[in-house]
């Protein structure tokens, strides 16, 4: 990093000289807030673009976790033997509505016939490939 005889060196995010605070001398790479907030998103953006499996898989293994513990508070709250209860069909959505493209899957009718956790795992396949959709058929006769 470029530096002169009075200790003042470039900001990394607008080039302004400053000089840093004697604490910091070597550590400082920002001249105020604004600069700091600037370096902290880009290097937020750049975690982020490096480790996108890392939000991927906990958030499949969180909503199934969610699922399992929906499941047992469910087997722990049954009603007494003698008494059915009624099943619940109202439709269940398991990725926010913002994320959801057409056609709408019916998890009703997919959660009643292969449970909620296959449901999930399904929800989030057709998620992932309407997403990322499939631009080049290459390969495909």
């Amino acid at each position: 990093m470029a530096k002169n005889i009075r200790g003042k060196r470039p900001c990394c995010i607008c080039r302004k000289w400053f000089q840093p605070i004697a604490q910091q001398k070597e550590r400082q790479r920002t001249c105020g807030p604004a600069c700091r907030k600037e370096l902290h998103r880009r290097q937020c953006e750049q975690w982020n673009r490096k480790n996108k499996a890392y939000f991927k898989n906990n958030y499949l293994a969180d909503k199934l976790q969610t699922i399992d513990e929906e499941e047992q508070k469910e087997k722990s709250t049954r009603p007494p033997a003698g008494q059915q209860a009624r099943p619940n069909h109202s439709p269940t959505t398991f990725l926010p509505r913002a994320t959801l493209t057409e056609p709408i899957l019916p998890m009703d009718i997919i959660v009643t016939r292969v449970g909620k956790t296959n449901a999930v795992i399904i929800e989030y396949q057709v998620f992932q490939v309407t997403r990322h959709g499939c631009s080049g058929t290459a390969g495909i006769p």
